[in-house]
């Protein structure tokens, strides 16, 4: 009776360690398949949001480009303000429309914020990779708050003075200018050339604008070395 009973009793933890060992196997593949979803899950969005780094470049370069054309428009326009020169007034009348224009930083990467909103960035091994993407979502972010100083500056300060010293038609940027009706009161040019409101307008249009431009390149070099992170990634997948 004590032999079958200690056989039964060797049977019983026998199947025991069978099924503990089938459980951890089970936890090990189940957990082996959540990792590897997971890395499938992360590259399909790492090349998501490297084609969208890629397809945004041409955009982020062009407002580059156009902030530093304001840039340069607006500082001609207080060299010749401080110049105190008349025989430019035709110039300035050219550069004046810089002031009144104004672009924002109108952004849009759907599948980064997508990514950080669905809390994909914990998943993240590369700690460059995600210190970029921290990065670039804080600045994002940072854009905003510019955006709203540039359209508060215009609608506080910059067109009520166009409003009352200027004829929006006659200095309005040439992409502008043929939308626009031409006639209506002349503006008095020699007018600004002693006027500290335009003097101190066009230089916190510029301070702005300097400031935009800079944040605008530091964002550039950003998405540059995320992209090269991404793809470097991409190209370690087995």
């Amino acid at each position: 009776m004590e032999n079958k009973t200690g056989k039964y009793f060797k049977y019983a933890i026998g199947e025991i360690v069978l099924v503990v060992i089938g459980i951890l196997i089970a936890l090990q593949i189940n957990n082996w398949n959540e990792k590897r979803l997971q890395k499938l899950t992360l590259s399909n969005y790492y090349e998501r949001m490297h084609e969208e780094l890629e397809s945004s470049r041409d955009n982020l370069e062009n407002l580059i480009y156009g902030i530093d054309s304001l840039v340069i428009l607006n500082r001609k326009t207080l060299e010749i303000l401080s110049s105190n020169n008349k025989d430019s007034i035709p110039t300035l009348q050219k550069t004046l429309g810089a002031l009144g224009t104004a672009w924002i930083n109108d952004f849009n990467y759907p599948i980064i914020e997508e990514f950080m909103n669905e809390g994909y960035l914990a998943k993240v091994n590369n700690t460059k990779i995600k210190d970029e993407l921290q990065a670039f979502s804080i600045q994002l972010n940072h854009f905003n708050t510019i955006d709203k100083g540039i359209g508060d500056q215009y609608s506080l300060t910059i067109e009520p003075f166009i409003n009352k010293h200027l004829n929006y038609s006659q200095i309005a940027l040439n992409r502008y200018k043929n939308s626009l009706v031409s006639g209506g009161p002349e503006t008095d040019f020699e007018k600004l050339f002693n006027n500290l409101e335009a003097w101190n307008i066009v230089t916190l249009k510029l301070e702005m604008l300097i400031y935009q431009k800079n944040s605008l390149e530091v964002f550039k070099a950003m998405t540059e070395r995320l992209t090269n992170l991404l793809n470097s990634e991409l190209n370690l997948k087995p």
